[in-house]
């Protein structure tokens, strides 16, 4: 049984802590600076509540699930156990670089999941140090799958899958929103327009990943000459509906650039 503590208890960290609970060759430990929170979360997944100390002392490895304005905080409490512990770290903005220098470690890896973690749907990126070993590397992996698929990935393409995934989950519900809402214009009830779009969407996936066609290649034949869905077609480019699309992908991954980039910063001066 392997021993894993999780620093952190929110959405992120308790959907890990969830995950492994399950799993008996998982032994969960949990820290948050809100103790009885912490607390209860424990004894709700069946795991078991640490001070931070006493939590570092018995892992094996360390989930980092904090805020990354508050890891600066900590680092002094934590470099002490480099030799004894891995790294995972699921802080956006703070770099395998930073990390490295603070922890004083390389057993280091990067994930960054999206919030369908918690129902077991996320899409995460794993993002290994260079000389992270590979037992631990996979050993993340097989955590990360727990929440959803896992994409091992060169840390220089988190901005990238930020935009696509970890952000891009948001414009997938706002397009759900907005068809939604579209329906309701048109005189379905919002529940009923809201399930008739969730399974279209899910309908979608399944043709492309089944079909394994490029997407363009799928709306030509859905297009009919004259038809109805080049109807739609035509008004969501006439407002640039691609255009937009990528327009969002690219401010999210310089947002994440700009956050890297403060974070070891900020790294360099402390």
């Amino acid at each position: 049984m392997k021993t894993v503590g999780i620093v952190g208890c929110g959405n992120m960290g308790s959907a890990v802590a969830a995950a492994l609970s399950n799993d008996k060759d998982w032994n969960v430990l949990l820290y948050d600076i809100r103790q009885e929170y912490a607390k209860d979360i424990a004894t709700s997944l069946g795991a078991s509540y640490y001070p931070l100390t006493e939590l570092l002392k018995q892992s094996e490895i360390v989930v980092l699930a904090v805020k990354p304005q508050v890891i600066g905080s900590l680092y002094k409490e934590l470099y002490p156990y480099s030799s004894t512990c891995s790294w995972i770290s699921l802080m956006a903005g703070v770099t395998l670089d930073t990390l490295e220098k603070r922890l004083r470690s390389n057993q280091i890896v990067r994930i960054q999941p999206n919030i369908a973690a918690r129902v077991g749907k996320a899409v995460t990126a794993v993002a290994a140090h260079e000389r992270a070993e590979n037992s631990f590397v996979e050993t993340t992996c097989a955590i990360v799958r727990k929440l959803g698929s896992a994409y091992q990935i060169p840390e220089s393409l988190i901005p990238a899958f930020t935009g696509v995934s970890g952000s891009g989950i948001a414009a997938c519900l706002s397009f759900l929103h907005g068809i939604a809402m579209g329906g309701v214009a048109q005189g379905l009830s919002y529940p009923m327009a809201l399930s008739l779009i969730r399974d279209t969407a899910e309908s979608a996936s399944a043709i492309v990943r089944e079909s394994q066609k490029h997407p363009v290649d799928l709306l030509t034949t859905v297009c009919s000459p004259g038809g109805t869905t080049i109807e739609m077609m035509q008004v969501l480019e006439q407002g640039a509906f691609q255009g937009i699309l990528m327009d969002a992908v690219r401010a999210t991954a310089d947002k994440v650039r700009l956050l890297d980039e403060l974070s070891a910063s900020q790294a360099a001066k402390d």
